[in-house]
């Protein structure tokens, strides 16, 4: 027994060592000398009275998995001030995010990068702000196009495309997923027939044959393939997009606790490097939560590399946080999406709709350059996931 957990030991490490030097070696112009490690070793209480926060962590995308990792492990406790608490609300879409904050009801809110816009937007009832970009990746996280289980093999992702002329594609509404899988579509000139849906009926619908795609996040994408109701067809990162995630607060909120919101992202920041760093520590803190995917399946979703076929990047995600110009240009563009379904009325995004100077502070003061995103993972290749099914596998 003891022989038995000391290779499992092993194996967590050579994987944890593996990805960090990938992600190392593929860095340029990146925050990526830090660690969990060293930012931990900065954590410093934020000066005033206890605080009660409400929030929310998601499950239902990879694009805010830091927020699972910031609960799990408490890692906010050592940051604000001393007593205080944090209330954590599971949601499954943006829409309850944005009800709850605009209510007053959350303070601080984890939502995709078109619903963050949306929320911006509501400036008669609350004044929201979107204060960061958590995470990033080249069309990794969202819009990935899974085609039903029976389509023709396809030469690539251009081929796949063209394949769905004509006929029906499940997307959630409004949704990263909904804006890459328009401009996948416009880029190649197919129309389809879109049935905009929740991810999970969308499955089920793939399952059943009822669509014959699906444009979705992850990692309902991933849960869909490793199910065997689809395949992986094509993915924006082949399109040049990117997708992210975004915190949000209230402006009223981050008036009377600055420090106290300043000490949030900097929480936010040593729990991306946890990510980066501690792989495998990772999937079993998402496992928790998630007790009906596989660990194979939940590591593929977050670190794991899209087939060459399907268009997909070297790079699985970026730790952002900074509101960098890719940031600023793919915000630019979520918006003007919205503009042309019509969600959002105003010709531009407002003025004040994003806001550096909360994260610049957080970034200056841990050190790090805030003209920089934290890091960049490589994607790992099939043969580098240490799971097989729920088991961890010698590598």
């Amino acid at each position: 027994m003891r022989k038995s957990r000391s290779r499992s030991i092993s194996a967590l490490g050579i994987v944890s060592l593996l990805l960090l030097a990938l992600s190392q070696a593929i860095g340029q112009g990146f925050n990526d000398t830090a660690t969990s490690k060293s930012i931990a070793a900065k954590a410093v209480r934020a000066p005033g009275p206890a605080v009660n926060i409400s929030t929310n962590y998601w499950l239902a995308w990879t694009g805010a998995w830091d927020t699972v990792i910031i609960k799990e492990t408490k890692l906010w406790e050592k940051w604000l001030p001393a007593g205080s608490t944090v209330e954590w609300k599971r949601n499954l879409q943006g829409p309850p995010v944005i009800t709850d904050l605009l209510a007053d009801k959350q303070q601080i809110g984890y939502i995709g990068d078109n619903p963050a816009l949306v929320a911006t937007t509501k400036r008669d009832i609350a004044e929201l702000n979107i204060v960061a970009v958590n995470e990033t990746s080249p069309g990794r996280m969202c819009g990935l196009l899974i085609v039903r289980k029976d389509a023709p093999a396809f030469a690539n992702q251009r081929d796949a495309i063209k394949w769905l002329s004509g006929k029906v594609v499940g997307v959630p509404k409004g949704s990263c997923a909904d804006r890459l899988g328009q401009v996948m579509l416009k880029k190649e000139g197919v129309s389809v027939t879109w049935q905009q849906m929740q991810p999970e009926v969308i499955v089920t619908s793939l399952q059943a044959s009822k669509i014959d795609a699906a444009v979705l996040y992850e990692p309902h994408a991933s849960k869909a393939v490793f199910d065997g109701f689809g395949r992986y067809a094509a993915s924006p990162a082949a399109f040049g997009e990117i997708d992210a995630d975004a915190v949000v607060m209230r402006k009223d909120w981050v008036e009377k606790n600055r420090p106290v919101a300043v000490a949030w992202l900097k929480a936010n920041i040593e729990a991306l490097y946890y990510m980066r760093d501690n792989p495998a520590q990772t999937i079993e803190l998402v496992k928790k939560e998630l007790p009906d995917y596989t660990r194979e399946n939940l590591w593929f979703a977050l670190y794991g590399k899209l087939p060459a076929e399907a268009g997909g990047s070297d790079i699985a995600l970026r730790g952002t946080m900074a509101i960098t110009p890719e940031v600023q240009a793919l915000l630019t563009r979520g918006y003007a999406f919205l503009r042309e379904i019509k969600v959002a009325q105003e010709p531009t995004l407002h003025a004040n709709a994003v806001r550096s100077d909360l994260v610049n502070q957080a970034f200056a003061e841990l050190g790090l350059d805030p003209t920089k995103a934290l890091f960049e993972i490589a994607a790992a290749a099939p043969g580098q996931n240490p799971y097989k099914g729920d088991q961890l596998i010698k590598k």
